[in-house]
């Protein structure tokens, strides 16, 4: 990845935190390819700042090309997979108007022991390629510990770097006390926030949607934790449709959008849809963001989605695949 040196703004530093920041429009304004590392991990984040190079010809980036909804017969939605597997790895690219500019992936590394609980440790990243680096550097890094019996997180860690922006933290989840604990490895402020009983950060959502029944139409109402606030975030099961991608066949799906608000005020950042296979595995295909500052779409890497479909052979390809 190409380098860079510049200023930095500690974001977790409250003497920035109503400055103007690159690409802002207004106080509170995302990072642009920010909002890429979180949507992608909340279902993704993870899958991450999902930027791409895809063919061209007939980009499999184009929704209304590649998402179509069956005429052929009622899509019916499996049960799904129970637990997580130690070394699943979902790598996506993606593009920002068109353009390829960057990967991300999620994995899940391995079992962990965290003030005596087991706990499954995953990693999820976001790099922008070294044209969008150029100008604007996107490396993030995020971490989190679910317990292995709750899929629950116990511990989120995050790193990121983007643009002049910067943010280090890590926050503990305490059940007994019903608080998490965030603290800044920046300037070293300390904060307690309170939380439900059934909390959950940007991945350890992700990892609650592909291992809880579904059904569409319908919505399902979560505790988010993300940037030091709580996000009551309406997941909305929208409707079953055929996805077609590019050299990796056509795929019965879930199409799927979260909504958060805080304090009951809607956060509007650019609205997310993601495609979820409707097998036992939820795979998460496909992932379209607006935003402010243009589209961004991302596809699942066909490496990825090969070692998926050999662990549970023929689980997402539909008979029309290619």
């Amino acid at each position: 990845m190409t380098g860079w040196s510049s200023k930095t703004i500690p974001g977790n530093n409250a003497r920035f935190r109503n400055s103007p920041r690159p690409f802002s429009k207004g106080r509170g304004s995302p990072r642009p390819l920010g909002v890429v590392l979180r949507a992608v991990c909340f279902l993704g984040s993870l899958l991450i700042v999902e930027l791409a190079t895809a063919p061209r010809s007939r980009s499999v980036l184009h929704a209304e090309e590649e998402a179509r909804e069956s005429a052929e017969q009622p899509i019916v939605i499996a049960p799904p997979r129970s637990g997580v597997r130690v070394g699943e790895r979902l790598s996506f690219h993606g593009r920002w108007f068109g353009i390829p500019v960057g990967h991300g992936w999620i994995e899940v590394k391995e079992v962990v022991s965290l003030n005596g609980r087991q706990a499954y440790a995953i990693e999820a990243q976001g790099h922008s390629n070294d044209f969008l680096s150029k100008f604007y550097p996107v490396h993030d890094v995020i971490r989190s510990y679910l317990d292995v019996e709750t899929l629950q997180p116990l511990r989120f860690e995050k790193n990121q770097r983007e643009g002049h922006y910067r943010a280090e933290e890590v926050v503990t989840f305490d059940y007994d006390r019903m608080l998490a604990t965030y603290h800044s490895l920046l300037n070293q402020s300390t904060k307690e926030i309170p939380i439900s009983a059934s909390v959950q950060d940007i991945i350890s959502a992700f990892y609650w949607l592909r291992t809880h029944p579904l059904e569409s139409p319908a919505s399902v109402l979560l505790d988010v934790y993300s940037d030091e606030k709580i996000y009551q975030t309406e997941i909305k099961l929208l409707k079953t449709l055929m996805l077609e991608l590019l050299w990796r066949g056509t795929f019965p799906c879930l199409m799927v959008e979260p909504v958060a608000s805080f304090k009951g005020i809607l956060v509007r950042r650019g609205r997310v849809w993601f495609y979820v296979s409707v097998d036992p595995l939820r795979i998460p295909l496909f992932v379209k963001i607006s935003t402010p500052w243009g589209p961004i779409t991302g596809v699942i890497d066909a490496e990825s989605l090969k070692a998926l479909q050999e662990d549970v052979p023929d689980a997402t390809r539909h008979p029309t695949g290619s």
